[in-house]
């Protein structure tokens, strides 16, 4: 499979918080990512 999406040490931050922290994935060709945003859950869904 390929590599389409490739995230490395992705870190944001809103002020004084960090939302997310040297977070790192791949997504490969046939796979969906979904953010749900409410309560920041990943889904990786194979076909």
């Amino acid at each position: 499979m390929n590599k389409i999406i490739e995230v490395k040490n992705l870190t944001k931050e809103y002020k004084n918080l960090k939302a997310v922290d040297d977070l790192s994935f791949d997504v490969y060709e046939g796979e969906i990512l979904g953010l749900l945003r409410a309560k920041w859950k990943w889904k990786v869904y194979n076909n």
